[in-house]
């Protein structure tokens, strides 16, 4: 499985999970699943384009960077940087710490991990 197809996979499950008859818990449970889908998404183009895969989430921001500064995607998609980096900040209060979230939020962060998987394939020329 490639790594665009994993992070689609991890989206998928962060939308049935969000959309499940669960409790306010599932929000939380999203958002991590989401979060797992934009680091995969970001390794897809890190591999592409660096032979690189974050091996710490902490990673993510740092090599999608260096994919803006040596000019392997376009530097209008720089803004994207902000929410990985967003992302590897909170990511451990949605996995280990159980923060709750809200429905808002928790869409929220569906969207931009939506936002930024169209931005992949399109860089990848798969849409």
């Amino acid at each position: 499985m490639s790594d665009l197809e994993e992070a689609e996979v991890w989206y998928e499950s962060a939308k049935s999970t969000f959309d499940s008859p669960r409790g306010r818990e599932k929000y939380t449970v999203a958002v991590a699943q989401a979060i797992h889908a934009l680091i995969k998404a970001n390794d897809a183009l890190t591999m592409k384009y660096l032979s690189l895969r974050s091996t710490r989430h902490e990673d993510a921001p740092v090599l999608f960077g260096d994919l803006i500064k040596q000019s392997k995607i376009d530097p209008k998609f720089a803004d994207q940087r902000r929410l990985l980096t967003r992302a590897v900040a909170e990511k451990s209060n949605y996995d280990y710490k159980g923060t709750e979230v809200s429905k808002a939020t928790a869409s929220g962060w569906l969207r931009d991990v939506e936002r930024f998987l169209e931005m992949v394939r399109g860089i990848l020329g798969g849409g």
